[in-house]
């Protein structure tokens, strides 16, 4: 009688080693020391939220980061990276502590922190978007306030607009 393989059901933590797809898919390689020990992982196919012909949520994480990693049928052959986890409060986007701490916020940053993008249920904060050098656009419950992070800004409260703190001002 045969004697069956092992199979790995179930969620592992991984570290990305490599995520430079030549495909681009979003594959990775990983370290999953639990079943692989230091052999790096073959590619492993990505588990995003939703995705279709030119349609969908499209993210890989950067080397060094940490992956739920999971094997298609138990088979360690056929890997699976499903999610993310941070190892440290400080590996967090600096937006993520700001929030509510009964509704944080939801933060989408780019892997240099370029670009930021922070949905809020604090009325002040709402929803900003963010470059790094500063220009931005708010949309809160108070109005929205463009601002090119260079001294224009434009803010629409109510039935006025404001350019470049009251240099024009139209009711």
């Amino acid at each position: 009688m045969a004697t069956e393989p092992t199979r790995y059901l179930g969620k592992y933590r991984g570290t990305v080693v490599n995520n430079t797809d030549p495909e681009r898919r979003g594959r990775i390689t990983a370290l999953v020391t639990d079943v692989l020990g230091k052999t790096p992982s073959n590619w492993a196919m990505p588990c995003f939220p939703v995705a279709g012909r030119g349609m969908g949520h499209y993210a890989v994480p950067p080397v060094g980061s940490g992956v739920w990693m999971e094997f298609e049928q138990g088979n360690p052959s056929d890997p699976i990276w499903s999610g993310c986890w941070y190892g440290h409060e400080s590996e967090l986007p600096p937006q993520a502590l700001t929030g509510l701490p009964a509704a944080p916020n939801h933060v989408l940053r780019t892997t240099l922190g370029r670009r930021t993008l922070v949905l809020s249920d604090d009325p002040v904060t709402g929803i900003t978007l963010r470059s790094e050098t500063g220009a931005s656009i708010v949309i809160n419950d108070s109005g929205i306030e463009i601002d090119n992070g260079q001294g224009a800004k434009i803010t629409l409260i109510g039935p006025t607009v404001t350019i470049n703190q009251d240099a024009l001002s139209v009711t």
